[in-house]
């Protein structure tokens, strides 16, 4: 009896074993597929920071254009509300001369 319960111990333990060993495999292939995708994460990186390397230097030059436009929008918004506030008057003029339908 001592022998059978020897045998099938050593049965269950090589079971639990070979479970074992195919739940980290899975885990195993589960992290290889992770890590393809992290490396194409990382070329994709290094690909838009090797084609953005040369805009470096040129970046004040855009932020300089681009402090002057909002300057020159600002300058038209300011115009249009002043052409806005004179047309004001002369329209409703207009309105109050338009004849009447009968």
């Amino acid at each position: 009896m001592t022998l059978l319960l020897t045998i099938l111990s050593g049965a269950l333990l090589v079971l639990v074993l070979v479970i074992l060993i195919l739940a980290l495999n899975r885990i195993l292939w589960a992290f290889e597929g992770i890590r393809g995708s992290l490396y194409n994460i990382a070329m994709g990186v290094r690909a838009i920071e090797s084609e953005t390397a040369p805009l470096g230097g040129h970046i004040g030059g855009v932020n300089d254009a681009l402090t002057k436009l909002v300057g020159g929008a600002q300058t038209i918004a300011d115009r249009l509300t002043s052409a806005a506030g004179h047309l004001g008057p002369v329209a409703e003029g207009l309105i109050r001369m338009k004849p009447k339908s009968s």
